[in-house]
């Protein structure tokens, strides 16, 4: 990953916390291309506290920890692996996070009940590829049959719930990206989510990663070149993240999988989609373990209930 400038000069940082998102004060220099603001006094209208160690930041309310590092693009928040949109940067001292992250990471994380609360009706599943597009392929599974398995797994047990499931395809058949996220703006659907498997050349990689799109003005986790576009799926930011983390956390603790982190990327099934919306990497296909585990029906339970939890209790973090 290519990571943004490592330093930033001549910038004085003040801020404030008001109105539900953070604001830096009048005129503030950039780093980055970004406007930055004071973690301690963010974090302080969160009834939080900022603890300084040994090459870490930690944000710490009750039970959470957010544990961030000066210089990188990622954190950890309660042990799950968060990549951010730019780095943490120490000025005389006082850590100080882009206002991008603060709006689209912090905010939600700490505050979800209070500013994000949602009617969850109708939840449309996507299971990734099919038909002439097999997406990529182990050494017995194709992606395209794993999703659809998942898929049809997820929904059952939403359904058990009284959600309203559609899927985007009940077989084997090939649909355009934009089909997929215009099911769901037919449907005024209330969640979108996509399920996928991973490949790498490296056989040995593993994990389960989940994306949601990465906000306007930002770098991807993948990406080292911001791009300003705003896109219709840009409206659901703070969700777009609360729901790939849930999602992201539930399955780690089904699986015991490898945590490759919640990521931010620019997927076309992400972009055009009017609500919270996540794009799920269950496994890589091209490392022998995890292949061997999604061609097992109790793992690929595993999974499906890892993904369901994970919507249930975003469902639930916004009714608190």
């Amino acid at each position: 990953m290519t990571h943004f400038a490592k330093t930033l000069l001549n910038l004085s940082l003040f801020a404030v916390f008001a109105g539900g998102t953070f604001s830096t004060a009048a005129s503030p220099r950039k780093g980055n291309g970004e406007r930055y603001v004071d973690l301690g006094t963010a974090a302080a209208g969160f009834q939080a506290s900022v603890r300084k160690g040994a090459g870490q930041v930690t944000v710490v309310r009750e039970i959470d920890r957010l544990i961030f590092y000066p210089d990188k693009r990622y954190a950890f928040f309660d042990g799950v692996r968060i990549n951010l949109s730019y780095p943490l940067l120490m000025r005389h001292g006082k850590p100080c996070l882009a206002k991008t992250d603060c709006d689209s990471v912090i905010t939600p994380f700490l505050s979800p009940g209070k500013r994000y609360r949602q009617q969850i009706v109708t939840i449309v599943l996507d299971p990734g590829h099919g038909g002439r597009d097999r997406g990529t392929a182990g050494s017995r599974l194709l992606e395209k049959n794993v999703t659809l398995n998942l898929a049809e797994r997820v929904a059952k047990i939403l359904r058990t719930y009284g959600y309203k499931v559609i899927l985007t395809r009940t077989r084997d058949v090939w649909i355009p990206l934009d089909a997929r996220s215009a099911t769901a703006n037919r449907a005024r659907a209330d969640l979108f989510v996509s399920i996928h498997a991973n490949s790498a050349l490296d056989r040995s990689v593993s994990g389960i990663e989940t994306f949601c799109l990465t906000p306007e003005g930002a770098a991807s986790s993948n990406a080292g070149t911001p791009v300003s576009r705003r896109y219709p799926g840009n409206r659901n930011n703070s969700r777009n993240f609360l729901l790939a983390y849930r999602v992201q956390r539930s399955l780690l603790k089904r699986t015991g999988a490898f945590d490759s982190g919640v990521k931010f990327a620019r997927f076309a099934v992400l972009r055009e989609v009017n609500c919270p919306a996540v794009l799920i990497e269950t496994g890589f296909l091209s490392n022998w373990k995890e292949e061997t585990n999604l061609r097992n029906p109790a793992y690929l339970d595993k999974v499906a209930r890892g993904i369901a939890a994970g919507i249930l209790n975003y469902h639930r973090s916004l009714a608190r």
